[in-house]
């Protein structure tokens, strides 16, 4: 008779909540596939913003949502650790991801271990993280541009622009980086092999900053002024720089740098734009294709995820953008 009273729709609602915890325990069948990329530096690096976006429209065609891990500090081995660590704890999110690594000298004994640890696919691109192609644990390949090609394709074009225009014993500056520090000694190599007399000045210290690279150019040309010297070009490293440098020649007023000229690397969009105007000192640039380097980045994730991916190394060749 009690029963009787229950209305039926309870007794509905009842089964069902009572199942309710034994559906939620019954685990997805369907998991969204994810891929970490862990980048060296984010602050002010456009270039590196761009690849960022690059990778995950290419990612998200793939159906592969992307985990992005950037560093407190630019260019901190310590900080990309941290976010190592991280990844191996979470490990079972993934299908593999991409590095792009900084202080490698410094990093290498945790790359090593990163990869072995986490036994997916691993693709490093920027800066290759070993000397040889052996080195590469199993499951690791790079995928990019040299170093030493973008500094060999910036001195050949100085060396081409400085004889057209008969620049006799001509004098170089070069803004660096202690990171990618092929990019200066190739650049530096072909410009004393090919320019007799040529000479040339590395300063290393502006760490990819656009402020820095105004005030290395600032302190430069000041030098050259109580030598009566002169500057015929400035090799920057990467746009940023090569910015910062074009900065500081608009607010010099001097013979010293009456007719410097300026090349970059990375073939960011403002220096395509300032070079397209023809009205600064900045000539061309090495161009790092971002578009291109995420496609063949996510190309080899892929295949290495399928275990059809056996080259350690892809290189992309550079090409210069310069004033038409």
């Amino acid at each position: 008779m009690l029963i009787a009273k229950v209305p039926a729709w309870t007794l509905l609602v009842a089964g069902v909540l009572a199942a309710a915890p034994l559906l939620r325990r019954v685990p997805s069948t369907r998991r969204t596939r994810q891929a970490f990329l862990v980048t060296s530096a984010f602050r002010q690096k456009y270039w590196i913003a761009g690849l960022v976006q690059r990778l995950h429209c290419t990612l998200d065609r793939a159906n592969i949502d992307l985990v992005l891990k950037v560093p407190d500090l630019d260019y901190d081995s310590a900080a990309q650790a941290h976010h190592l660590r991280r990844i191996l704890a979470a490990r079972q999110r993934y299908i593999g991801g991409i590095i792009v690594a900084t202080e490698v000298h410094r990093l290498r004994p945790d790359l090593i271990e990163f990869c072995s640890d986490l036994t997916l696919p691993v693709v490093f691109t920027d800066i290759e993280p070993f000397d040889d192609e052996d080195h590469y644990p199993g499951n690791a390949a790079f995928v990019g541009y040299l170093s030493s090609d973008l500094g060999t394709l910036a001195g050949r074009w100085l060396v081409t622009h400085l004889r057209k225009n008969d620049r006799q014993r001509p004098h170089v500056l070069i803004v660096a980086s202690r990171q990618h520090q092929a990019r200066q000694s190739h650049c530096a190599a072909v410009l004393q092999a090919d320019l007799p007399g040529v000479s040339i000045t590395i300063d290393e210290t502006c760490a990819f900053h656009r402020a820095r690279a105004y005030e290395a150019v600032l302190s430069h040309t000041r030098l050259l002024t109580s030598r009566h010297g002169r500057l015929d070009a400035v090799f920057c490293t990467n746009d940023e720089m090569a910015l910062g440098a074009v900065d500081a020649l608009r607010t010099i007023n001097s013979p010293v740098t009456t007719d410097t000229v300026v090349i970059g690397v990375d073939g960011t969009t403002e220096a395509r734009t300032l070079i397209d105007a023809g009205t600064s000192p900045l000539r061309a640039t090495v161009v790092q294709d971002s578009h291109r380097l995420a496609e063949s980045v996510v190309d080899v994730l892929e295949k290495m995820h399928k275990r059809r991916k056996k080259t350690k190394r892809t290189i992309l060749d550079p090409e210069v953008y310069e004033t038409k």
